[in-house]
């Protein structure tokens, strides 16, 4: 059920799916709407456990509504149409199908303008900055594997905590006006701890699909660190494992660099749901 839930998923979300009402940022919103006077009147809501028992509410519901699931059809297309939301990974999409066309054309300004809107914070070239490849490989991580991981730990409701907790951080960081913004840090913490060890995991499968002895050091290195953020976790243990850096001078600013780290996040995709089949074969995972 599990496998067979994500498979159909990944393969209808790449067929299409690209209206509004599959993305999560949809629904998200219309819970955020529906709760914005409760949110604002509301003094139990102003604690930060509290807030955090709100956002967490729709996989609450979902957890209930699965219990009533017991015809494995009627489960299996509810697995899969709520995967396929919580991926919601169609401006993502676009906006890298932009970033390679304006390369193709030779327009670097317009690529740079692709790559920050894709949530590049730092152009290359800037201190602390990250190659776009990085960025991907984030990106994919947040809408593919922590996904992926979290409904193979709980299920669909697992797949709806992430992505809800998720969708409702972009809103806090992406609008100064929005009620979220004053209860960004509770999302970021909660964001936090929920990527943590999906990052770890994620990052080792670069490991084993990648360049093992390049990544295996910066793997180890924030393996147990519980204060670097996810983000350069995982973007620098693909770097070190793809090998990028070592031909990045001669492949800087065009496409060679981002499909390089598309191949790998893919692969590692293709690993963890290969994975997935033998813990399933074996008994495993229900």
């Amino acid at each position: 059920m599990i496998l067979i839930s994500i498979i159909l998923a990944l393969a209808i979300e790449r067929l299409g799916a690209r209206d509004a009402h599959w993305q999560i940022d949809h629904y998200s919103k219309r819970y955020l709407k529906m709760s914005q006077s409760l949110l604002d009147n509301n003094a139990l809501l102003k604690s930060p456990f509290a807030f955090a028992l709100w956002a967490l509410l729709p996989a609450l519901a979902i957890y209930f509504l699965m219990d009533f699931a017991d015809f494995f059809l009627f489960e299996l297309a509810l697995n899969t149409v709520l995967l396929l939301i919580c991926f919601g990974c169609a401006k993502p999409r676009a906006l890298y199908k932009g970033y390679l066309n304006a390369l193709t054309r030779g327009d670097s300004e317009g690529a740079t303008l692709y790559a920050l809107q894709l949530g590049q914070h730092r152009t290359e070239d800037q201190q602390g900055g990250e190659w776009v490849g990085q960025t991907l490989a984030w990106v994919n991580f947040r809408h593919y594997c922590a996904v992926i991981f979290w409904f193979v730990v709980f299920g669909a409701p697992g797949a709806v905590m992430y992505a809800v907790v998720r969708s409702l951080f972009d809103e806090a960081q992406h609008s100064e006006a929005s009620v979220l913004t004053r209860r960004n840090s509770v999302l970021a913490d909660m964001l936090f701890w929920l990527n943590w060890l999906p990052a770890r995991i994620t990052s080792f499968g670069y490991l084993i699909i990648g360049n093992f002895s390049k990544g295996t050091g910066c793997w180890l290195k924030y393996a147990l660190d519980f204060k670097t953020p996810n983000r350069k976790v995982v973007t620098s243990t693909a770097l070190a494992a793809e090998q990028i850096e070592q031909i990045e001078q001669q492949y800087a600013g065009c496409t060679y660099e981002a499909t390089c780290m598309m191949r790998l996040v893919k692969r590692n995709i293709l690993f963890y749901l290969a994975l997935i089949a033998l813990l399933t074969l074996f008994g495993g995972l229900a």
